[in-house]
């Protein structure tokens, strides 16, 4: 399980499980005792040994570990090293008992990744305090990297089609062209408009809009591999990059998209459905497109020969050989509503 399973097992409970390791039978019962009187505490798994709590470790989300620090064989400040290298398991909270008072080896334990140190005899209510402290730290940062992901995600997502941004696709194409270039891999670029959109917008207004984008996004998403990135451009302009893929292996994506979201009919409320084409135009890198900037404007130049030889089709950049629309397609009249 990754660490995103590990953080949601967590958030479903409501009470914490704590990892009690010691080799002492009365030192565990005396923390089982504190934390289940705590009211705090669903679950107290136990080990007897820095071997039998890795186990556990691994095999459970844990919440915190109370661990004593001399143990026989893997003691807790070894215990501590294996965890920290363990994904998913870097911030799991470790509390260590000792009796050992020397402030370089506590201030050691710190500085690698110890959570806290309580000197031995504890008293209960002491270690209850400090482990609240440390569970509430562990919800704050959940909480905190859940927003900061949110807010990635939100940067570099368009709200409406559900594709990237333009700014991130063309920061992505940049490194692909890098990289292309580098290592000599084929690189293509579709650009994609949706035929006579504006009708779109002006007989079925901007929701009505949005939710035919939102659908084309949907088409273009379930059609792309992980490597693929699709971004609006702007409007109902949409750039697509394909890494490692000719300019004859992107035609042959474009007119796979260009059908499908011919046969598409999205729906936009009140129980109509709304058919769009697509014109797409489509581009490579080869001896005369040499950048980023180059690719997409001949990826553009080529969709605007698509426009100009009547819509609906997928053109090749120019001076190249363009890819012909099937037998029985034909250029749309406007886009117009439709009952399922």
């Amino acid at each position: 399980m990754n660490e995103a399973g590990w953080q949601q097992a967590r958030g479903e409970r409501d009470l914490a499980t704590i990892l009690v390791i010691d080799d002492s039978d009365s030192a565990r019962a005396e923390i089982r005792s504190a934390l289940g009187a705590s009211g705090r505490v669903g679950t107290i798994l136990e080990a007897a040994d820095g071997l039998a709590g890795l186990r556990l470790l691994l095999a459970h989300a844990v919440d915190a570990v109370i661990c004593d620090l001399e143990m026989p064989g893997l003691d807790g400040e070894k215990l501590l090293a294996a965890c920290r290298t363990q994904p998913g398991r870097e911030e799991v909270p470790f509390l260590f008992l000792t009796a050992n008072r020397d402030p370089e080896r506590l201030a050691r334990l710190l500085r690698r990744g110890a959570s806290d140190t309580i000197l031995k005899p504890f008293h209960p209510v002491e270690l209850i305090a400090r482990l609240e402290l440390q569970l509430r730290l562990m919800r704050l940062q959940a909480e905190l990297r859940e927003k900061n992901a949110t807010l990635a995600r939100i940067s570099t997502t368009d709200l409406v089609t559900g594709l990237r941004t333009r700014r991130y696709v063309g920061e992505l194409l940049a490194i692909e062209v890098l990289r292309a270039t580098r290592y000599r891999m084929p690189l293509a670029v579709l650009m994609a408009d949706l035929d006579h959109f504006k009708r779109v917008n002006d007989e079925h207004g901007h929701r009505a809009g949005d939710a035919v984008l939102a659908g084309v996004g949907e088409v273009i998403r379930g059609a792309l591999r992980a490597c693929d990135a699709a971004g609006r451009y702007g409007g109902e302009e949409i750039v697509i990059v394909l890494p490692q893929t000719d300019l004859e292996g992107a035609g042959v994506l474009a007119e796979r998209l260009r059908q499908a979201i011919e046969h598409a009919a999205f729906d936009i409320g009140g129980g109509v459905r709304l058919g769009v084409t697509v014109s797409i135009g489509v581009a490579a890198l080869d001896g005369k497109v040499r950048s980023a900037e180059e690719l997409v404007e001949a990826a553009d130049a080529a969709l605007y020969g698509a426009k100009a030889a009547g819509r609906n089709r997928v053109a090749l950049a120019p001076g190249l050989r363009g890819v012909d629309t099937p037998a029985g397609s034909r250029t749309p009249e406007p886009a117009r509503g439709r009952k399922p």
